[in-house]
């Protein structure tokens, strides 16, 4: 029980975190236009530019985003990568919070009901939430339809990808960038719960994995994450910080659930209640990411 509870705590601040430094990362882009970013009061007679990466904004945001991930990292020594999925709803109204303080950014009424229903939607797979043994992870890593799996879902981002650049519509635009983000950050906690279950080989003396699938693994935590970072920056230059925060956030959530259930077996002994609850909050969450999407009417540049 106190495991779980330091989990908990652990994934709280994780979200906090993230949140706060996504809205730097914008406060960031906000600054090539305007010489006041948090308001956007005052446009600058010429637009910056320096390299937004290098701006202060910016990388303080990047520092934010990185004591998210390790404090996600060491919420895996306590929790599995289902519950770390769910937990992770909380991002979303702590990040419509945050926006509303850092970014003065306002949201429609029907935008905050379809945020709940995205939160609800979330919530609703904590029903399902189970954890699996350590040793379970290399057993199903070894397994062909993991690795199918997960090329699956890298093939789904490179498809989001191109059709971005095939299909010029705001929502599609948004809903795409954002959504690849999410998946590449869940690819990053899958892989890192991966690597942090090796120390659990090493406290039994047991055998490590073969190198080249360490090697594999690793490179494709550090691949992720530099992507997670690269399209989530390419919403924020475009659109609005609650919206595609609030989808990536999202996605990030549902597929940390669906990768703890199809890699991990965290849903191997499910009743059929289970799955049913689960079918049903990911739809519900399906539909408001599409809803949220949708209501985006014009590109949102510079704002």
């Amino acid at each position: 029980m106190l495991q779980n509870f330091a989990g908990i705590f652990l994934v709280f601040i994780a979200s906090t975190c993230s949140s706060v430094g996504m809205n730097f990362q914008k406060l960031a882009h906000r600054q090539t236009t305007y010489e006041d970013p948090r308001t956007c009061k005052n446009v600058r007679k010429e637009p910056r530019k320096d390299n937004v990466m290098l701006r202060p904004f910016m990388i303080l945001g990047l520092i934010m985003s990185i004591c998210a991930m390790v404090c996600d990292g060491f919420a895996l020594l306590f929790i599995g990568t289902t519950t770390i999925g769910i937990l992770g709803t909380m991002s979303i109204p702590i990040n419509v919070f945050v926006s509303r303080f850092l970014l003065f950014e306002q949201i429609k009424t029907s935008e905050k009901w379809y945020i709940l229903v995205i939160t609800l939607g979330c919530v609703a797979c904590l029903f399902t939430a189970q954890t699996h043994e350590a040793l379970e992870t290399f057993e199903r890593f070894a397994q062909q339809e993991t690795a199918i799996f997960i090329i699956c879902m890298w093939s789904l981002g490179i498809i989001l990808y191109i059709l971005c650049h095939l299909i010029d519509r705001v929502g599609f635009q948004l809903a795409s960038l954002s959504v690849i983000s999410g998946i590449m950050g869940a690819q990053f906690v899958t892989m890192g719960k991966y690597l942090l279950d090796m120390t659990w080989l090493l406290r039994q003396n047991m055998s490590l994995p073969p190198t080249l699938q360490i090697v594999g693994v690793s490179c494709l935590a550090v691949v992720a994450i530099i992507l997670q970072v690269i399209f989530l920056n390419k919403a924020l230059e475009k659109f609005n910080a609650t919206h595609a925060v609030a989808i990536f956030q999202c996605t990030w959530c549902v597929m940390n659930v669906v990768q703890g259930i199809v890699i991990f077996g965290d849903m191997a002994s499910a009743s059929t209640s289970d799955y049913v609850i689960f079918i049903l909050g990911f739809m519900t969450t399906l539909f408001g990411v599409i809803a949220l999407s949708r209501q985006i009417v014009r590109p949102l540049y510079l704002i």
